[in-house]
C-alpha cells in the first residue's frame, strides 16, 4: 500500500510560518496546514487572518508551492461559520476545524468538544454550509475523550454532508501523546462510519516503516506527519518516494535556514535561539549521533555563535570535533 497523499500537521507553537515555509521547501509534503486559530467572542477580522496565516496574501501558498490549510478552533457555530467565510474570502481553499488539540489551555474548544458531539455536528455543519462547494473541508479528532470507543459516534457526528476529510489522532484525549497509547487499528473500523469523507491518519509517523505499518492498520492511504518532520525533514519524499532522510550535514542546513529565517522576520535573539534548540532536541531523537552537538548549541548564549557552530560542524562533518 503507497501513500496517497501526506499532510505537515499543524503543531501549536511549533508549525508557524517560519517553520512551514522552511520545512515544505525540502519536505515534499501535498499540503501544510496553520497552527490553530482560535475563534472566542467575535468573528475574526482579516488581518487577524493575514497575519497567522500571511500566505493566504501568495495565494494560500508556501514559497514553494504547498498548499496551506487554514485551522479554526473554537466552540461558538456561528462565530466560527463566519470566520471561515472571512478565511475563504481572502484566499483559503481549504479550512481544517480542530476537535483535537489536547492543550490544558484549551477549555471549552478543541478535544473538550469530544464529550459533546452534537456541537461538533453544529459546528461543522454551520461551516460547511457557509463555504462555497469547491472550498475543502476537513475535521480533526483523536479516537475519543477518555475511551476509544467513542470513536464512532465522534466520527459520525462530524460527517457532514461536504466534509471532504476526518483527520484522526490515534490516541484519546485523555492518552495526550504518551507512545504507548498510541493505537492505529483503531481507525480500521472508522471509515464505515464516515461518510463520503476521506480518513487521514495521525500520530507517531516518524518513518517509512512507521507509515507503512499505520497504513497496514488503519486503512487510510492519506497520512499526516507531526513531529516527525523534525526529526526527519524531508519526511515527505522519505514517506512517498522512498528517498533517504537528510544527512547530518543537510539536516544543519535546514536549521541555518530556519534561523535565517526567523531573524529575517525580526524575531527576537532569545527566541531565534529557542526555537533552534526546539528543532534539534527533535532531531536528535532520530538521530543520537546529533546529541552532543544539541548540547553544544544549548550552551551557546548567541545567534552569531550558532551560526558559526553550524557552519564549522556543516563544513567539516561529524564525529563533531570543533572546541
Amino acid at each position: 500500500m503507497s501513500c496517497e497523499r501526506l499532510y505537515l500537521a499543524p503543531m501549536e507553537g511549533v508549525c508557524d510560518p517560519p517553520m512551514r515555509k522552511v520545512l515544505c521547501a525540502v519536505g515534499g509534503y501535498d499540503e501544510c496546514f496553520s497552527e490553530f486559530i482560535r475563534v472566542s467572542d467575535v468573528v475574526l477580522p482579516y488581518k487577524t487572518l493575514w497575519r497567522e496565516v500571511p500566505e493566504l496574501r501568495e495565494g494560500g501558498k508556501t514559497p514553494d508551492g504547498t498548499p496551506v490549510r487554514v485551522q479554526l478552533l473554537g466552540d461558538r457555530p456561528g462565530l466560527m461559520a463566519r470566520t471561515a467565510k472571512r478565511a475563504e474570502e481572502i484566499g483559503a481553499k481549504a479550512i481544517d476545524i480542530n476537535f483535537g488539540c489536547p492543550s490544558r489551555f484549551v477549555h471549552h474548544a478543541g478535544s473538550m468538544l469530544l464529550k459533546e458531539p452534537s456541537l461538533m455536528h453544529e459546528i461543522v455543519a454551520r461551516v460547511r454550509d457557509i463555504l462555497e462547494p469547491e472550498t475543502l473541508l476537513s475535521v480533526k479528532v483523536r479516537l475519543g475523550f477518555e475511551s476509544k470507543h467513542e470513536a464512532p459516534d465522534i466520527v459520525q457526528a462530524i460527517a457532514v454532508p461536504g466534509v471532504n476529510e476526518i483527520i484522526v489522532h490515534a490516541r484519546t484525549r485523555k492518552e495526550l501523546y504518551r507512545e504507548e497509547c498510541l493505537d492505529w487499528s483503531a481507525l480500521a473500523p472508522l471509515h464505515e462510519f464516515a461518510g463520503e469523507a476521506v480518513l487521514v491518519a495521525n500520530g507517531e509517523i516518524v518513518s517509512l516503516d512507521s507509515a507503512l505499518e499505520c497504513m497496514r492498520l488503519s486503512g487510510c492511504r492519506r497520512l499526516m506527519i507531526g513531529r516527525g518532520a523534525l526529526m526527519v525533514p524531508n519526511a515527505g519524499h522519505v514517506v512517498k518516494d522512498g528517498a533517504e532522510p537528510l544527512s547530518n550535514s543537510e539536516l544543519l542546513q535546514v536549521a541555518l535556514s530556519f534561523m535565517d529565517e526567523l531573524e529575517a522576520r525580526h524575531f527576537p535573539e532569545k527566541s531565534v535561539m529557542d526555537r533552534l534548540k526546539q528543532f534539534l532536541g527533535f532531531a536528535r531523537r532520530h538521530n543520537p549521533e546529533l546529541t552532543q552537538f544539541f548540547k553544544r548549541v544549548c550552551k551557546i548564549g548567541s545567534a552569531s555563535q550558532a551560526r558559526e557552530l553550524l557552519d564549522v560542524t556543516i563544513e567539516r562533518g561529524f564525529p563533531l570535533t570543533v572546541e
